[in-house]
């Protein structure tokens, strides 16, 4: 099933020491790393996927070493430092925004952005509200995650992208949901990074939408986040001009 998107960097061993991985709890985790570098289940002619207690979680990426932020191990874990709980380490991306963490004892668990991420206390300056780090058990090890992967049967009656209000570009957000934008503007930034264009394009659609853009453009962005869209741009998902 498994075809790595890139060879294996020669400094591998290098690379895991960074991630500061437990030799015998993280064993088997250990070892795919050293055999394969990144998994792209977009690119595949199915899709796979697990389930987590009932619930069907699409896979996207299980993250290795790349020059792609979204794709790389230590840059993802850098992005959500913070929003994932102390000492779970990000290993692959599923379910339209969530991640699937590794805890040191060696277990899976599932991290669901709209549940366990940290969010804006709207009536403190600068405040977050208390972050819900009681994320969902997926397996005992990493042997088990890679063994409950099954093709997921197509459901066109379950998912509809062109009535999805998060993800089809032409229909604009709710202003219920931009209001943690409208505080953090650069939160735009702390989602997918392929979802980026998708937002920015649905932003121009309400009046509250452009009213994050506009306080956007103003705060100015980060050269790290110039480097993010900078590389959309080259993959030809953002259109030139934006932000310059």
């Amino acid at each position: 099933m498994f075809q790595s998107k890139y060879t294996v960097p020669k400094d591998i061993d290098k690379l895991i020491s960074k991630l500061k991985l437990k030799k015998k709890s993280h064993s088997s985790y250990i070892n795919f790393l050293k055999q394969y570098n990144v998994i792209d289940f977009y690119n595949m002619e199915f899709c796979y996927g697990i389930d987590c207690e009932g619930e069907e979680l699409p896979l996207e990426v299980i993250l290795g070493f790349s020059k792609k932020e979204d794709e790389d191990l230590i840059a993802t874990n850098y992005g959500y430092l913070n929003r994932i709980p102390k000492k779970h380490i990000a290993i692959a991306t599923v379910n339209y925004g969530d991640l699937l963490c590794l805890h040191p004892n060696g277990k899976i668990y599932h991290w669901d952005h709209e549940v366990n991420d940290l969010y804006f206390d709207m009536k403190v300056i600068n405040g977050y509200l208390e972050q819900n780090t009681n994320l969902k058990f997926v397996a005992d090890s990493f042997d088990q995650f890679l063994s409950m992967i099954t093709k997921l049967e197509d459901d066109d009656d379950d998912y509809d992208p062109s009535e999805d209000e998060f993800e089809n570009p032409n229909i604009p957000f709710p202003d219920s949901a931009l209001n943690t934008w409208v505080e953090d503007p650069k939160g735009i930034f702390m989602g997918p990074q392929r979802s980026i264009p998708i937002y920015l394009k649905k932003l121009e659609l309400s009046e509250k939408g452009r009213e994050v853009l506009a306080k956007l453009k103003k705060e100015g962005i980060s050269e790290k986040e110039r480097e993010i869209l900078a590389r959309l741009k080259k993959e030809g998902l953002l259109e030139e001009g934006i932000f310059e």
